[in-house]
């Protein structure tokens, strides 16, 4: 899962890319929105995100749909040189737009590395 958040924000809101390929051939590319909040001397991080996208099933689960909502959240710790390590978790699903809805769970270890700071 990789993921680009855009430099520019609309209020508490940063834009957001997001793209994701599987060892089975699914891939997931969506774009929306995160929300970042700071505690602990601005360092540590809550970031919750929504994104909207595309999903591409091959060997991998039945989702139900093409439209695969991400939506999810991660708390961490950011070095003074902006490099992030944090615990993430996120969930897909088509929000019930369909009738088959499995939703899939995601629980990550994130290491995100910015371009520059």
């Amino acid at each position: 899962y990789l993921r680009y958040e855009f430099g520019q924000r609309y209020g508490p809101f940063q834009p957001a890319l997001g793209v994701s390929l599987t060892d089975d051939g699914d891939a997931w590319v969506g774009l929306g929105a995160t929300w970042t909040g700071w505690f602990a001397h601005n360092r540590g991080y809550l970031q919750l995100h929504l994104m909207p996208g595309l999903y591409s099933q091959s060997d991998g689960p039945d989702l139900g749909s093409a439209l695969e909502f991400r939506s999810g959240a991660e708390i961490g710790y950011e070095a003074r040189n902006g490099v992030r390590i944090g615990l993430s978790y996120d969930h897909r699903s088509n929000a019930d737009l369909e009738t088959v809805n499995p939703g899939l769970e995601t629980v990550q270890l994130r290491v995100s590395i910015p371009f520059k700071k």
